[in-house]
């Protein structure tokens, strides 16, 4: 396995020939100097950054890198600064957001820092460094009320954020609620001493394969642009070949395996895509979500046979995966074929994950099978969970007017 270092410096290789292929389309620059500040070249990674901002001023991405390398340089207006322009050109997201809430705190800002961090932590999808930024920018602004709640919530979305129980204690003292302090102190101190074995068992390997995980994803973020800019000039092969590198490097990835299956089927090319997951099945032979995409290329070009061999094999890889049964329930829907062990597996499905989709899929499955009762009961639960779904109440409408006849 190449470590860190030669990883990283292969994603800045390709980054380099992707901008001398498209010298003209501002994200390469972005791309390249993601990669560049990914080992440790920040002053070139600036420059690239910039000149993509040159050819593109609203590029969100290149202002959030900018504002990341002036907070490592202590440069914390210019970090304000950039983190706004981020802001203004993109989505709100966490990372800029508490980035620009930490640079404001330390500026002595808590009073513009909170709505800041506030706006982070009312994210669909909060994090729980956003709630114990936000709890400190309370404590700093004199609110230790507002802060414990804050710290509650960091603990809650992580039970092991060794800070937040800090700031726990922190909060609970200054409000005189002596028992709780204690109480959060001691659980500080205990996660403190597990930090410290953890760093001190990674310390002698930090810059080897420690943390090989963490630059194997990192790198392959910058595969997959590489990837996506190749698709948008047309290269889809180029894609092809850079996804399924993602798709190695990322092995959990539901996201580049999507991906890999997008750039085959917009180029009407199934075959390839058999071709391309049999590849990263020869790579990875035990890894189920590459038989789950091969499964659904195969039910395209009706190869049955094929596409319940591979889903199955899903099962045994993934157990706990109900994606797989629920696929396979489908395949036999569809084709007819094996209707008992269809309305079986829909049924695992239902106690995995109890959605109202999959409510309907046993209720089909049911009435494909005869059992009218089952899919009246499956059918209602669907619509009961998802009211505003026209498909499941046609369905009940359907299966009411047709009592007899349904099967």
């Amino acid at each position: 396995m190449a470590d860190a270092g030669a990883i990283k410096r292969e994603a800045v290789v390709l980054a380099r020939l992707v901008a001398e292929a498209y010298p003209e389309d501002a994200l390469t620059y972005a791309l390249l100097g993601s990669a560049y500040y990914n080992t440790g070249q920040s002053e070139e990674a600036t420059r690239q950054l910039r000149r993509c901002l040159e050819l593109s001023p609203h590029q969100a991405e290149a202002y959030a890198i900018l504002a990341l390398i002036a907070y490592e340089k202590g440069e914390l207006e210019e970090t304000v600064r950039l983190c706004q322009e981020a802001l203004k050109n993109g989505p709100p997201g966490a990372e800029v957001l508490n980035r620009l809430g930490r640079a404001q705190m330390d500026l002595g800002q808590a009073e513009a820092a909170i709505p800041t961090l506030r706006r982070a932590a009312d994210l669909p999808k909060p994090v729980s460094e956003s709630a114990y930024l936000l709890g400190q920018a309370y404590l700093q602004s004199g609110d230790p009320a507002a802060a414990k709640e804050s710290f509650l919530r960091a603990t809650t979305l992580l039970p092991d954020h060794t800070q937040g129980f800090f700031g726990l204690y922190t909060a609970c003292l200054r409000l005189g609620q002596t028992n709780e302090s204690a109480r959060y102190r001691e659980q500080f101190q205990k996660l403190e001493a597990i930090d410290r074995k953890t760093l001190s068992d990674q310390g002698a390997q930090e810059e080897g394969l420690t943390g090989i995980n963490q630059v194997r994803t990192t790198v392959a973020r910058t595969f997959f642009g590489a990837a996506q800019l190749h698709q948008s000039h047309g290269q889809s092969a180029k894609a092809s070949e850079l996804f399924i590198k993602c798709a190695v490097l990322d092995p959990d990835s539901l996201t580049y395996r999507s991906a890999l299956e997008s750039v085959h089927v917009q180029s009407k090319a199934p075959a390839d895509g058999i071709a391309a997951f049999e590849q990263l099945i020869r790579q990875e032979p035990d890894n189920g979500l590459n038989y789950y995409f091969l499964a659904r290329f195969h039910s395209r070009l009706e190869h049955p046979e094929a596409a319940e061999r591979c889903y199955q094999r899903v099962g045994e890889l993934i157990p706990d995966w109900p994606e797989s049964y629920r696929a396979l329930a489908d395949l036999y829907l569809r084709t007819g074929r094996k209707l008992p062990q269809a309305k079986q597996l829909a049924l695992r499905v239902v106690e995995m994950d109890p959605t109202a989709s999959h409510f309907f899929l046993l209720a089909v499955a049911c009435m494909r099978n005869g059992d009218r009762p089952g899919a009246l009961d499956a059918g209602g639960r669907a619509a009961s969970l998802s009211p505003g779904e026209t498909k499941y109440r046609q369905f009940l409408e359907r299966l009411n007017q047709t009592p007899q006849t349904a099967k």
